[in-house]
């Protein structure tokens, strides 16, 4: 078989990457062909994307590869969810896409839940209400920009964007959709009453593409400027991130909604594939989201402010001086004694920049527990507290499915910190499964493969063994784990009850 050269644009929160996929029929072998910083840029207290320096540093990434593969057969975006663009009638940006940390939504909140309601609009839709979400964001930019009603011709999810810059073609793509809110959680397509109640024109959305599709060739001029061979395609592939990463866990397609996952990154998403959307009462009380699979399932799942806090610990550090990589964090952190002190990841405190350090002791203080004695303590006071809320996570997903969880595989670059691998093994009495810490990436290019009829959804397991090997971390049991767990809790349940800041 002719080996198929394909390239995984991989938009993350703080970089992008252009990873190659070489295809020879059998194994799928990934080389990084280029990397780039991609930070919200703030400007007069807004928080955006840098668009411009995106499309121009992928441009530069795929110079690189055409030089290095002499042919490249197929490119495909996946990012972040819930970000946008506003197109005009003309096809041009209206504004800079707005950062999800970005502060607008902040004054609007209340007056979306007054037009539907948090249980509603998860009934509705499927998707926990949060200040981030796509369908916030738009109300709150009727709401401050009336005009944009006459201006806008159509809103492009920030992968099905940057994959208009390259291929001239405006559509959306169900798994990146999915993180909107503004889905019907039985049709999934877009809700019309939703849509209706926030204002937000249903034609700006356009048609929903399931399961991917070829978009068409790389634009002429692009092509030309690049000296790309003219006939490489533009796929719209799995467009979200964790989806993305899905497709490349190397197991059957019966057996995916067995396990659960962990994507282990800035953010901790922790889930388990379902043949439907669940919207009881108990998952809303849990928290859980659905998102979309690249098939049309759905994943039952819940967002966690993940290593966010130690990257944020990092640069605080570095700011003062003094530069601590992340496995001398670990190191530190494994030569601790455990304060059995916690946090709440997913506070709201914590997902903005700043102080770490700081908002830690502050919600120590608040709920009575003891403060960190050095800095290994403090780092594991924030590795055990993720690793005990993705045991709350996992029991929350098995008892509201009604189905045990075999095992865990865990992916991302989170993987490489041995310590929070291994304390989920232990704390969640679950094998887990790590690789590909590339999963994004590979779950990327096996969508190009799948849109282009090269790879079948039943030989990707047998494709993924070949491709990358993985580790089996076996539980132990740690001393006084329903003590820790119970004060873990307690922790989470204090901390709702005052203010931390």
């Amino acid at each position: 078989m002719k080996t198929t050269n394909l390239i995984a644009v991989d938009l993350g929160a703080s970089s992008g990457r252009l990873i190659s996929g070489q295809f020879d029929g059998k194994q799928i072998k990934l080389k990084e062909q280029f990397r780039f910083s991609n930070n919200p840029v703030e400007l007069n207290g807004s928080l955006y994307w840098d668009y411009l320096k995106i499309f121009q540093e992928i441009k530069y990434g795929l110079s690189i590869a055409m030089k290095d593969l002499s042919r490249l057969d197929g490119m495909s975006v996946d990012t972040w969810g819930v970000d946008y663009g506003l197109l005009t009638k003309k096809g041009e940006l209206l504004f800079a896409p707005h950062s999800y940390r970005d502060p607008r939504t902040n004054g609007y909140k209340q007056n979306m839940a007054d037009r539907i309601s948090n249980p509603e609009l998860f009934r509705r839709t499927g998707n926990q209400p949060a200040k981030i979400n796509t369908n916030l964001q738009l109300f709150a930019d009727i709401q401050r920009y009336p005009f944009v009603k006459d201006q806008v011709e159509r809103v492009l999810l920030m992968p099905n964007l940057v994959n208009y810059f390259f291929s001239g073609v405006q559509e959306n793509e169900f798994t990146i959709a999915s993180t909107t809110g503004l889905l019907n959680a039985d049709t999934r397509d877009w809700d019309a009453t939703t849509l209706d109640r926030l204002e937000v024109p249903q034609h700006w959305l356009g048609k929903l593409t399931t399961g991917g599709h070829v978009s068409g060739p790389i634009l002429s001029t692009i092509s030309a400027e690049l000296q790309l061979n003219p006939d490489m395609q533009v796929i719209s592939g799995v467009g979200h991130d964790t989806a993305s990463a899905l497709l490349a866990l190397p197991i059957s397609q019966q057996d995916r909604q067995h396990v659960a996952f962990i994507s282990c990154g800035t953010w901790s998403i922790i889930g388990r594939q379902t043949s439907k959307t669940i919207i009881s009462d108990e998952a809303y009380q849990a928290g859980l989201t659905n998102e979309g699979c690249f098939d049309g399932s759905n994943r039952l799942l819940q967002n966690l402010t993940g290593l966010w806090i130690i990257q944020e610990l990092q640069k605080e550090w570095s700011y003062k001086g003094e530069v601590v990589s992340f496995s001398k964090m670990v190191v530190e952190a494994e030569a601790s004694e455990s304060s059995n002190a916690y946090i709440d990841p997913n506070a709201e405190v914590f997902t903005a920049p700043g102080e770490m350090e700081e908002k830690i002791n502050s919600f120590l203080k608040n709920t009575q527990q003891p403060l960190p004695k050095n800095r290994g303590q403090l780092i594991r006071i924030v590795v055990e507290s993720l690793a005990l809320s993705y045991k709350q996570v996992i029991d929350n997903l098995e008892r509201i499915t009604n189905k045990p969880i075999e095992a865990i595989h865990m992916f991302g670059g989170g993987i490489q910190n041995e310590m929070l691998v291994r304390l989920t093994a232990d704390f969640t009495g679950k094998t887990v499964i790590t690789g590909p810490v590339e999963a994004s990436v590979m779950g990327n290019i096996v969508s190009q493969l799948q849109v282009l009829g090269k790879l079948s959804a039943e030989a990707t397991q047998t494709v993924m063994n070949n491709s990358f090997t993985v580790k089996r971390i076996v539980p132990s049991t740690p001393k006084d784990l329903a003590g820790k767990y119970a004060s873990f809790k307690e922790a989470v349940k204090s901390a709702k009850a005052v203010t931390i800041s």
